[in-house]
């Protein structure tokens, strides 16, 4: 069998990522309209680096997970992203050390190809 075969190719040969089936399973149960912290987990898979960052800008986040009135996007209020960060951290989902400018992954949980890797200057790391 050629190499083609052999290797995970995603639309336009892009990035891809490894998940656990498992808890990501798990997770898709808790969904509903009001859980902000599963919109938190999932924005962070979005975005996830190969050492599991999740790098934002400022009020990024907030308006990701905003909601849309009017066919316009209000952004959530600072509190309410803490809240939802601060509960996916209590869920497992996220690392402790994740904020709205950067979220962590778990590396027990979330894999990266090695190929995206790049500096998190929120954490500081190489």
């Amino acid at each position: 069998m050629s190499e083609r075969y052999n290797r995970i190719q995603f639309a336009n040969n892009g990035p891809w990522a490894a998940f656990s089936q498992n808890e990501i399973y798990r997770w898709a149960g808790e969904l509903n309209k009001e859980a902000l912290h599963i919109r938190v987990l999932f924005a962070g898979m979005s975005r996830m680096n190969s050492l599991g960052h999740a790098q934002f800008g400022m009020g990024e986040l907030a308006r990701l997970i905003g909601t849309v009135t009017g066919g316009e996007v209000k952004a959530r209020r600072p509190d309410s992203v803490s809240v939802a960060i601060k509960e996916a951290k209590k869920r497992g989902f996220i690392a402790p050390e994740s904020n709205a400018r950067c979220l962590v992954l778990r590396h027990h949980v979330f894999q990266k190809s090695t190929k995206a890797r790049w500096r998190c200057p929120v954490h500081d790391l190489d």
